[in-house]
């Protein structure tokens, strides 16, 4: 079996809903980045063999198989195919290891993982009723920029209460580990702290691939290069004056992930691949894991999914050099590292090693694009500090998590 190689990749600076990037269609988007992906790692387009995108709400535009959509709008020729996927936030990082799947399987060469959300261009949808071709009827009008918007409920899901608001599960993890209030907010703001370093440093942006945002009739044309949801100022003062949103008792939009615009794209290979075009990997895919739990405590999987993967690749927490924590409500992060210790034999996550630039909640969280995000800023860290392990947990709705361990071969 051969190892499989993250080459390198690109992510769009992440948009606030209604902002920079409200004006792209989904699949160009997607396709921007997807061909930006090839031009950093510096592979040409016909030498892709297969494209996995995640995306949870893909709007209208992108309905349907949205990866072979935006390889085709974007110039990708027609040999290159592609299959759409979603496992709701890990739905990228559920690409990318299905991507190293097939590698390590021997049935493909140079792949790409990617994902991409456009919270903004989200549409309605109207669902059938339940008489065929019924001109009327029963018709329910769902918003789709919500992670998991369906038909009808299910009463069975409906029995258990499984249709939870997502900040509702993050409030039920507080209540759980007994989480102050103060303790929520410091970690958002140890979170904003970090990515506002990472931005002024230059870090995030050996990830970002800048956005060339046409005029309007009310604004000029103008390089869209950072996040847009890192803020220079946050104090813990300005945090403890925000309300809980409702149905919370302590999760507001400060400490909460914001509605995002974005995608990200990654070029993954074999070994013997890359030797022949000339590319040294970034990153070895060495293991990964998925985890399901009750999802009315859906943000506390990674704590079973991250052990798991470690186990599998042979090594002990005290090797991971970098933990990528997936912040969807940081009450919900600080259920995860709570729990942690409990599934790897008291051993506590330094602090040095937690999300050195910065989580989801000052990046930033397109559904479908986090995953491949998180790769792409974790092989860069890894790299960045001569480091060799680290691992990546995201939660996922309905009660899942998704891990992924990464090694940097330059550090072997």
């Amino acid at each position: 079996m051969t190892d499989a190689y993250v080459l390198g990749g690109v992510r769009t600076p992440f948009a606030r809903y209604g902002s920079s990037l409200s004006h792209i269609r989904v699949d160009d988007l997607l396709g921007m980045t997807m061909k930006g992906a090839c031009a950093r790692v510096g592979v040409e387009l016909d030498q892709i063999e297969d494209v996995v995108a995640g995306c949870v709400n893909p709007a209208h535009e992108g309905m349907g198989d949205l990866a072979r959509w935006a390889a085709l709008a974007a110039g990708f020729p027609d040999s290159v195919p592609g299959m759409t996927i979603n496992r709701f936030c890990a739905s990228s990082l559920s690409a990318t290891i299905s991507v190293a799947h097939a590698i390590r399987a021997g049935d493909l060469g140079v792949g790409m993982a990617c994902g991409v959300e456009s919270m903004s261009r989200s549409g309605w949808a109207y669902m059938k009723g339940d008489a065929p071709f019924a001109p009327r009827g029963p018709v329910f009008l769902l918003d789709t920029m919500w992670a998991g918007a369906g038909g009808p409920p299910n009463p069975a899901l409906l029995a258990r209460n499984a249709y939870i608001g997502m900040i509702e599960t993050a409030q039920n993890v507080a209540d759980r580990y007994g989480l102050t209030r103060e303790e929520i907010d410091a970690f958002a703001l140890r979170t904003q702290r970090n990515a506002k370093a990472a931005r002024d440093s230059g870090r995030l942006a050996k990830e970002i691939m800048p956005v060339e945002i046409s005029a309007t009739k009310t604004t000029q044309a103008r390089t869209f290069e950072h996040d847009e949801f890192i803020r220079d100022d946050t104090t813990a003062e300005q945090l403890a004056k925000l309300k809980p949103q409702p149905g919370t008792t302590q999760m507001t939009a400060a400490n909460s992930t914001p509605l995002t615009d974005g995608a990200s794209a990654l070029v993954l290979a074999s070994g013997d691949r890359a030797a022949e075009l000339g590319i040294e990997p970034l990153a070895r895919v060495v293991s990964s894991a998925v985890y399901g739990i009750d999802p009315l405590v859906m943000g506390l999987a990674p704590a079973w999914a991250m052990p798991t993967a470690i186990r599998r690749a042979g090594l002990t927490p005290e090797q991971i050099d970098v933990w990528e924590v997936h912040e969807a409500f940081s009450a919900q992060a600080l259920g995860v590292l709570r729990e942690l210790p409990n599934q790897l034999d008291g051993f506590v996550v330094p602090d040095e090693k937690l999300t050195p630039n910065g989580g989801a909640v000052a990046i930033g969280h397109p559904f479908g694009a986090t995953g491949a995000r998180y790769v792409l800023t974790l092989a860069t860290e890894l790299r960045e500090r001569g480091a060799r392990y680290g691992v990546i947990g995201v939660c996922v709705g309905s009660g899942q998590g998704v891990a992924v361990v990464l090694e940097n071969p330059a550090a072997r």
